[in-house]
Parts: C-alpha cells; structure tokens; sequence
C-alpha cells in the first residue's frame, strides 16, 4: 500500500468545505499523530475513490453528492451503510477500500446522551439521505419509529425499506404521539428563520435537529422556549466525526477537542 508523510486522510465533496479539516485536524493533534486532513473538491467520483488507492490515503470521509455512487467501487460494504444506501466514510486498509455510514451512530450516540431509545416513540421529519440513517439508528435503538414526509412517495419508499410507519405529510404530525422528534430534512440549514414544525411542538418532546449551521436552529430556539429538551445537529455532527477517527487511527476521539474546533469553525463561517 502507497505510504505518505504525513499520513493523509480526506473528504471528497462537491465542493471543498472547510469543516471536516477543522475537526479532524484537532483531533489528530491531540492524539499526537502524524496525520493531516484535507478537503477535496471534485467532479468525478470514481477518479476519487483510485486516487485513495493510488496515493495510500488512509480515510476519506465522503459527502454530498457523491455519498451512493463512490459504493460501486469499494471491496466492502458495511451492512448499516448497506441498508442506509449511502456511505459517507471510506476506510482503508492494507489497500482494501470498506464502506462505512456514520451518519445513524452520530444521531443515535447524540439522542442517547439525552434519553434512552428503547420503546421511545420517534417522528423523523423527512426522507432523504440523512433521514434514511436517521430512521435506521433509530430503529437499531429498538425505537418505534414513524416518518412524516413532504413527498408520500418517498416516505412511503423510505418508511417501507428500514421498517418505520409511515405517518403523512409534516401538517398531520401530533405532538402528543411522540416523545421524540427530530427534523432531518435541510430545513434551517443556513436558514435562521426557517422552521419545519413552527406551531406543532409541545413541552414534553425531546426535539433534535440535524441542521447544524446555525447552532441553535429557528425549531431548537422554539423547542427551547416551550421547555423542550433539545438536541443539536453540531452533537451528531461531532459524534459521527468521532466515529471516523476511531475507524481511521484506532485509537478513542477526544470529543471535546473536536467539538470545540467544530463550533469555533461554525463561528467563523457565520461571520
């Protein structure tokens, strides 16, 4: 296998975003290892993925919207990612390219700092690539889940391949049936005043929102101020980080340090 110094690690996207570096960076330095992540912006995914095998990359984080195309042209997939059909972290080993989704740990490690899965009753909002690893960590908690979609079509899709019910559109969501609800659609992302269940929250939910910029979205400040407990997409972003810092180096993420690089970074690019 190709070997560089620094040992290199990555993230292929559409377009470079500077977030991933920050976080991984951080953790890297405080696990004193001789690592560096960078940010690739790129149009052909299928160049990216020989370029990881050609270059020795150790790990490269994938994002949109190349998260279902790269799983063609890995040796292996993990079975969560599998299920989910996206991967979004490529780990390499001895050469050998394995597919992994980390997206379900961060939403399911996030929600179970707050509460315990078990039995809950979840509404997920939405039907995409995030809601699909959302539904999944959800129901792998052993959660009863239900999804509520713009689109019935693709709720019913999604609600009928990992297991949920399928509850409706978003208006037909009772907050009384649930005990957790979690926005997963791109709602509030760079949206401050954008809010999917504006007037539909009551005081007993747990609310998470996986828009993580800003950090405290318009439907977490609303959430707050019934006197919600909420959770931030930032804390799912951290915790599916943290995952791939596990996969690439072996070695326990120091989260904290993440998390503080990843909210001084977020900062910044609001500014």
């Amino acid at each position: 296998m190709p070997q560089s110094l620094p040992t290199l690690c990555g993230s292929i996207m559409g377009s470079p975003f500077s977030l991933s570096a920050k976080i991984h960076n951080a953790a890297y330095a405080a696990l004193g290892l001789d690592y560096t992540f960078v940010c690739f912006g790129i149009e052909d995914p299928v160049a990216g993925v020989a370029a990881i095998r050609t270059l020795g990359v150790r790990g490269m984080n994938v994002s949109m919207p190349y998260k279902t195309v790269v799983m063609e042209h890995l040796d292996a997939i993990d079975e969560s990612a599998l299920v989910i059909g996206a991967v979004n972290t490529i780990d390499n080993v001895d050469g050998v390219l394995t597919g992994y989704n980390t997206d379900y740990l961060g939403a399911v490690r996030a929600l179970q700092e707050v509460c315990e899965l078990n039995k809950q009753r979840v509404a997920v909002i939405g039907a995409g690539g995030a809601a699909r690893a959302v539904v999944y960590g959800c129901l792998q908690a052993a959660a009863r889940v239900t999804v509520f979609n713009r689109s019935s079509e693709r709720g019913k899709v999604l609600s009928s391949d990992l297991g949920a019910h399928w509850g409706g559109g978003v208006e037909t969501f009772a907050a009384q049936d649930f005990d957790i609800v979690i926005n997963a659609t791109s709602v509030g992302f760079k949206q401050p005043d954008s809010n999917p269940l504006d007037g539909l929250l009551a005081s007993h939910l747990i609310v998470m929102d996986v828009a993580f910029m800003p950090v405290r979205t318009a439907l977490l400040l609303q959430a707050a101020e019934l006197g919600c407990r909420t959770v931030s997409g930032t804390r799912m972003l951290v915790h599916q980080a943290c995952r791939q810092i596990e996969l690439y180096t072996g070695m326990e993420a120091p989260i904290d340090i993440m998390e503080q690089a990843m909210l001084e970074e977020i900062q910044r690019l609001n500014l």
